[in-house]
């Protein structure tokens, strides 16, 4: 098996991040099925020390700090997070390297036999990523990590990564998203997500909305686990923004600088006062392994966080005019993509281009967007059944926005947007983490010409 013939039997199997059907059918999320899977293929979980990511916001980011700073510590770190970008093959890394074609095609041929024979069992078809989740276990047991960083795929209870015995538990700040598989409350919320918290197992925990603080403090209490506060033993100070001088623009934000507690003078590569508290997080995160017994040199606190790459968060992949990229998908987010807009960049006007899936909040999304848009341009990423159709998106925001355009493709929409921009403008892509991968793609494939031709 090669690797094209070894993702095309992957894709065979249903994939609840694309299913126009997601809310109803993630309900059919268990244990069961990952759980024999792995048996079959000798439990490889058991041999990993895994930190466990769990939240709504920012667990992404918060996993990618935590493994380069494992990775600078010296340790050999795997990294497992969903979606990808632009390629399967981000899911899975080591020490910042992605899984290769050949140890995919490999993996999936050896765990074939059993996936089929789950898929026949009692417990029903295995999904798209219950199989990557028991390919990550497999690769990184067999290439001896020493630790595995796990970000939970929907929710905590009933995610398929829920069958390790972590050695670290991090829970990033809570939103109410996906609340049709989730609960509706900030409380209910919580509960799902603070199932990855573990007996004696000391949790990192961001800043909580107060509701959600107390279900995690209650579950907490109740296992023996000790918390580790980024609030209260990590105090913030105020970012300070980093900029380049580039041949085309006088200053483009590339980073900023900002304090912990204990940590004076980090570095951040990424944008947004909310990285500060990601990396805050991640630092509660590698104290919690320091509580293990572990050992966390001081400067690769520093080095780890210095040389974090996380693509897609407030991204910019070029600057004249300034093409911005960030997956902001909910209301929550996208208020906080248009505050960070307004204070790392100077712009004359600012033009959307977005995608949304159909179960996110249009209509609140759009609020927010048309209030700070000078044009947007809706459209639709290609091949998934959940993207919410571009002329639905028009007629839900067309009369909030002084002028939203509809292009039928990505590319069609990034030549308008390019089109209408002066070399004084910001062009933000959003919506859709698979937009910015869309669009990644893109600029991937036209490096050699100008941008879009």
């Amino acid at each position: 098996m090669d690797y094209n013939a070894a993702i095309a039997y992957i894709t065979e199997f249903i994939d609840y991040e694309r299913s126009p059907d997601f809310s109803r059918q993630a309900r059919l999320y268990n244990l069961n099925r990952i759980s024999h899977l792995l048996g079959l293929l000798g439990n490889p979980q058991e041999r990993l020390r895994v930190v466990h990511i769990a939240g709504s916001k920012g667990k992404g980011s918060t996993a990618a700090l935590i493994a380069s700073i494992l990775s600078s510590a010296g340790y050999k770190t795997g990294l497992f997070t969903s979606p990808h970008l632009r390629t399967p093959r981000e899911r899975c890394r080591i020490n910042g390297e992605l899984i290769s074609k050949t140890d995919i095609a490999l993996a999936i041929e050896k765990m074939k036999p059993a996936i089929d024979e789950v898929s026949r069992s009692e417990f029903g078809r295995v999904s798209f990523f219950e199989i990557y989740t028991a390919l990550a276990f497999c690769y990184f047991a067999d290439k001896a990590t020493d630790f595995a960083v796990v970000e939970v795929g929907l929710g905590g209870r009933l995610d398929a990564t829920n069958v390790v015995n972590p050695v670290a538990t991090v829970i990033t700040p809570i939103g109410l998203e996906h609340t049709a598989i989730l609960g509706e409350t900030y409380t209910a919320i919580a509960a799902e997500k603070a199932e990855i918290i573990k007996h004696g197992c000391p949790l990192a925990l961001a800043p909580q909305v107060p509701a959600a603080q107390a279900v995690f403090e209650k579950i907490a209490s109740e296992r023996a686990a000790p918390i580790i506060s980024a609030a209260a033993n990590n105090k913030l100070r105020r970012a300070r923004l980093q900029s380049a001088t580039t041949e085309t623009r006088a200053s483009v934000p590339v980073g900023q600088h900002f304090d912990v507690e204990n940590y004076p003078g980090l570095f951040i590569p990424l944008l947004g006062e909310h990285q500060c508290i990601n990396a805050a997080t991640a630092i509660a995160g590698i104290e919690c392994l320091k509580q293990r017994g572990y050992t966390m040199p001081r400067e690769s606190v520093y080095r780890g966080i210095a040389q974090v790459e996380w693509p897609g968060r407030m991204q910019v992949i070029q600057d004249s005019p300034i093409v911005l990229l960030d997956g902001a998908h909910s209301p929550e987010s996208m208020r906080l993509l248009c505050r960070e807009i307004r204070r790392n960049f100077r712009y004359n006007r600012l033009i959307f281009v977005v995608s949304l899936m159909r179960d996110k909040a249009v209509k609140e999304v759009g609020k927010i967007v048309c209030q700070d848009a000078d044009a947007v341009i809706v459209t639709e990423v290609s091949d998934n059944p959940r993207v919410m159709p571009a002329h639905d998106i028009h007629r839900a925001w067309q009369t909030m926005c002084q002028e939203v355009t509809v292009c039928p493709t990505p590319k069609e929409a990034l030549r308008t947007a390019l089109a209408w921009a002066s070399s004084e403008e910001l062009v933000c892509v959003t919506g859709s983490l698979y937009l910015v991968g869309e669009v990644l793609h893109l600029k991937l494939d036209t490096q050699s010409e100008d941008m879009i031709t």
